[in-house]
């Protein structure tokens, strides 16, 4: 028997397993190939779309199903679409309901493969510019069906970000909303995030609930952190994350990934 049979751990990209360069460090990569070498599986949890973690994929070891689009979207170890949350009809009405209240946002959807813009703001130039992502920009009149949308994000200053999150607190019925940045508001179907994702790959991979792990250190993983039986967070991590976390860690540009990992060698192995 290897030393991490039957464990998952799920790990955050930005301001976890990646630098501040966006880089992955050796010591986290050595580290991942080690768990993964000793029996864990391995699974990414992501805000960012699938079109935009692509030059990372060489450089992880992928054995288990992963979330992109914080839990909206899995896909297998492979790479193809596995499973798409979709989003109630209701989103066309909601985005025209928040834009029409603040006009100053801009406004992206993400819909399997696809990036849709429906209103362009300097943060969302920003983001297709920096992350190359393709996009079609469309009218409210050119959306069709919901079935394959996996989020949205409302993009724009910090302090008019607040201001749609207040808005929208109305909605949580049926929306999700958790940010990994101060200039979005990412909103996916209700019960759908980065835990919920992480129980149904945890279950497909039939692993037990005291041997998930999970590391992130924004608010968008929080139900993450509450899902996992140890969830660990960068010293960088929110202050939100720092207090919901079990275990605290180096920050990411200390190869917080790898010391969680030691820490589940040392006390689980």
């Amino acid at each position: 028997m290897k030393k991490f049979d039957g464990m998952i751990l799920a790990c955050d990209m930005d301001g976890t397993l990646l630098d501040s360069s966006r880089m992955i460090s050796k010591e986290n990569a050595q580290a991942l190939r080690y768990f993964t070498e000793e029996g864990g599986r391995f699974t990414l949890a992501t805000g960012r779309a699938p079109q935009a973690i692509g030059e990372y994929i060489p450089l992880l070891p992928f054995n288990a199903p992963y979330s992109v689009l914080n839990g909206s979207l899995i896909c297998d170890a492979q790479h193809r679409m596995q499973y798409c949350a979709g989003m109630p009809d209701s989103t066309k009405d909601l985005i025209q309901i928040v834009l029409t209240n603040f006009s100053q946002l801009g406004c992206e959807v993400f819909a399997g493969d696809r990036v849709l813009v429906r209103k362009m703001s300097p943060v969302t130039e920003h983001h297709m510019r920096v992350l190359h992502l393709d996009y079609a920009l469309v009218t409210q009149a050119q959306f069709r069906g919901t079935d394959d949308w996996c989020q949205i994000n409302f993009t724009g200053e910090p302090a008019l970000i607040e201001q749609v999150e207040a808005f929208l607190a109305p909605y949580l019925d049926e929306f999700y909303i958790a940010s990994s940045l101060s200039t979005f508001c990412e909103i996916t179907a209700a019960g759908v995030n980065k835990g919920t994702a992480l129980q149904r790959i945890a279950s497909e991979c039939k692993i037990a609930p005291d041997r998930i792990f999970a590391i992130g250190d924004s608010r968008n993983d929080a139900a993450m952190i509450r899902a996992a039986h140890i969830g660990f967070a960068p010293s960088n991590a929110e202050d939100c994350i720092l207090q919901a976390a079990d275990v605290v860690v180096g920050s990411n540009d200390e190869h917080a990934v790898a010391q969680a990992v030691a820490y589940i060698e040392a006390q689980f192995c």
